[in-house]
């Protein structure tokens, strides 16, 4: 264990000492954002600070109502997969995101918060490059965050794919156009529930979040006293030409852009029980990479919006991109291991809600909705679906509430789900 380590340039530092590696708490001076922050940065067991070997180096982006100190456990999965040897050492950078006056940056360039997008992509890779033993090019550069990190990390990848070889993103919300339909019925529920809505960042959860997301997105600093054009007018509807400026920072159309012989190599994952309906927001951006031709890993599991247990698989990911002459994005898009029909977002439901469905395999696919009594009332789907991802989004239409069942059938496969329609 070391006690201290030398730095070979002049900045006062905290330095923690742990049993592997070793936490540098900093700040430097950001050019674009025209003040100090704050950063913490994992080195290795075996750092030399005047040796000759540089390391490879990943960005950690924190979620909302983070800073550089949140998910101090990434230090202990660091050290325990290093000395494992399932990942080779690595340099870990974790900056400060946060801002005022909602829960961060959504590290995004914005006249309310700054250029927090700069300030990540530009000053601080020259900080880092500068100041520690890290290698200074695209093939030993990788981005992964979680929650706003996990939409900072895949936006900002996708805008600058020749700063960064590989993202790992971890229940981040990918789809703002899926998540905007999930999002509205809990926002109105929060302000009311009935018009005229007077929307207040401290209604709840989804509030909060929308107003940070507007904050980074939609900012207007002549429309007090919140300082952002909200996206939902007084009626409870989508504001068109506002969603459209949140639209520039979706990961979805961002990735339309993405150069075909830039490899960047892309993974995400998302709990099936994620709360803040993350989840149908990753399994539309699985199928617009799929449609896009697009190579991917996307990963599922049973759990909520944040397990621990996802930084070592993310980490793992990263490291087979810093250390493997074959690109993993060479690969063919993942695609479902098995047939699945998955619960419709959101249940209960007012009018529309989204159905998604996994297919390991191209076939004609049949998804029909029931009433109580067995009657078929509608067939959404009746074609042929390439081996993917898909989602939809349901009107009910004149349908009256009511408790309905949706039903697949995709060769052998079938299966049903229970939804409730209240009007």
């Amino acid at each position: 264990m070391r006690a201290f380590i030398v730095i070979p340039f002049c900045l006062l530092f905290s330095i923690a000492a742990f049993a592997g590696g070793t936490v540098v708490d900093t700040s430097f001076y950001s050019q674009s954002l025209g003040f100090d922050r704050n950063v913490d940065v994992y080195l290795p067991d075996g750092y030399d600070p005047n040796g000759s070997l540089e390391y490879p180096a990943i960005y950690f982006l924190h979620g909302a109502a983070g800073n550089n100190n949140s998910y101090p456990e990434i230090i202990t999965v660091l050290d325990t997969l290093i000395e494992n040897q399932q990942i080779d050492p690595v340099i870990v950078i974790k900056p400060d995101g946060s801002i005022g006056p909602y829960a961060g940056s959504m590290y995004a360039n914005s006249e309310l918060y700054g250029n927090f997008e700069d300030y990540i992509v530009f000053d601080l890779i020259e900080f880092i490059e500068s100041s520690f033993k890290v290698a200074p090019d695209r093939s030993h550069r990788c981005i992964m965050g979680h929650s706003m990190g996990g939409i900072g990390s895949m936006m900002l990848a996708l805008r600058h794919p020749d700063l960064y070889i590989g993202v790992a993103s971890l229940s981040g919300s990918l789809d703002l156009n899926a998540g905007i339909d999930l999002w509205i019925p809990h926002i109105l529920a929060e302000n009311g529930g009935s018009p005229p809505y007077n929307y207040s960042p401290l209604a709840g959860i989804f509030s909060v979040l929308s107003f940070t997301a507007a904050g980074g997105f939609s900012p207007n600093l002549d429309n007090l006293p919140y300082l952002v054009d909200f996206p939902l007018d007084a009626n409870g509807e989508l504001i068109d030409s506002i969603f459209a400026l949140w639209r520039e920072h979706n990961p979805a159309d961002l990735a339309s852009s993405l150069p075909p012989d830039l490899q960047l190599s892309i993974y995400f994952d998302c709990g099936t029980l994620d709360y803040l309906e993350f989840y149908p927001m990753n399994t539309a951006f699985a199928e617009t990479l799929t449609n896009l031709e697009i190579s991917y890993d996307f990963r599922t599991f049973v759990g909520d919006h944040y397990s621990a247990a996802r930084l070592p698989v993310g980490l793992i990911f990263l490291d087979s991109v810093l250390n493997s002459e074959t690109a993993i994005s060479d690969a063919a898009p993942a695609l479902p291991e098995s047939f699945s029909l998955i619960q419709n977002y959101p249940n209960p439901f007012n009018a529309r809600t989204t159905i998604q469905y996994a297919l390991p395999e191209a076939g004609q696919v049949r998804i029909e909705i029931y009433d109580l009594l067995g009657r078929r009332v509608r067939l959404p789907v009746d074609q042929y679906k390439p081996a993917g991802y898909h989602r939809f989004i349901w009107d009910a239409g004149e349908l009256g509430t009511g408790i309905y069942f949706y039903k697949i059938q995709a060769g052998d496969y079938s299966e049903s789900h229970k939804m409730v329609l209240i009007k």
